[in-house]
């Protein structure tokens, strides 16, 4: 069995969808993938057929993978060798590791996974917001800025080190230092990204990727006072300004700002387990 792989084309998503229909309850995130992030699938042939797709998203410190494969063609070793051809292509890289997520009541997934090196990292659940946008007073948010970059990580590596502790789930958790690489990412990525100012300083950080939240943070010593809820409101409103017609989020179980999401009307559709592999 020799599989072909290319990067997806325009004049399959069609095709692609449709066979991710054929077990929708697991392959949401990529039905979102082929409307939102389609540089990021591949598609996997098998005598003129799709069989599989797998979305790769290369990081030197943490790279993602996510492997689905048509119900028909599952426990042939076609998804075997799709992870392995996913894996192959972020070797070039070398990151430090590789993460990966499925349902957390997917059993068949979570053997998978073991079976090949990928152990058990946290739960997030996957939340939608989409009752249109808030009516909110002007807020202190602008544009980030790459001098942005020392007050934003500071407190941002903080306050995700705090919460992943908090879980319960992640005990090993360190604060992530600053390097010139996330700073440059930063940059890069500006037009996606806000910083909520009070008194000159930078208290809040948040990023957009498509629809989604990436990750909202409030300073520490100011959390508990409202400004998380305004910001995640103007998220939300941004998200609609681009055109978007609904939000979502990812929340790790246990993080305190569920409370948060659920109060603003965020729904939750499922909850994913994430699995990590050091890379060697």
């Amino acid at each position: 069995m020799e599989l072909q792989f290319k990067k997806i084309s325009e004049n399959e998503f069609d095709i692609v969808k449709e066979m991710l229909l054929q077990d929708k309850e697991t392959s949401d995130d990529l039905w979102w993938a082929v409307e939102l992030k389609p540089d990021t699938l591949t598609v996997a042939y098998l005598d003129g057929k799709i069989v599989g797709l797998v979305q790769i998203e290369p990081d030197k410190n943490i790279s993602s993978l996510v492997v689905f494969v048509s119900p028909e063609y599952r426990y042939k070793g076609i998804g075997e060798n799709i992870l392995n051809y996913a894996e192959n292509i972020l070797s070039e890289i070398q990151p430090k590791e590789i993460m990966s997520n499925y349902l957390c009541n997917n059993e068949n997934s979570k053997k998978f996974a073991r079976k090949h090196g990928y152990e058990r990292y946290f739960s997030s659940a996957c939340m939608k917001y989409s009752d249109g946008k808030f009516d909110m007073e002007e807020i202190p948010v602008r544009q980030y800025r790459d001098d942005d970059y020392p007050q934003a990580h500071k407190f941002h590596a903080e306050a995700f080190h705090e919460m992943r502790v908090s879980v319960c789930d992640l005990p090993y958790s360190t604060v992530e230092q600053p390097s010139e690489e996330i700073r440059k990412a930063c940059c890069e990525d500006a037009e996606n990204r806000y910083a909520y100012i009070e008194s000159e300083e930078i208290v809040g950080h948040g990023s957009l990727d498509g629809n989604e939240i990436g990750g909202v943070s409030i300073r520490a010593d100011l959390q508990g006072q409202g400004i998380g809820r305004r910001f995640v409101k103007f998220l939300c409103n941004e998200i609609y300004n681009k055109g978007h017609n609904e939000v979502i989020l990812w929340c790790v179980v246990g993080n305190k700002a569920r409370n948060l999401y659920d109060s603003l009307g965020f729904k939750e559709l499922y909850t994913s387990e994430f699995a990590r592999k050091c890379f060697k």
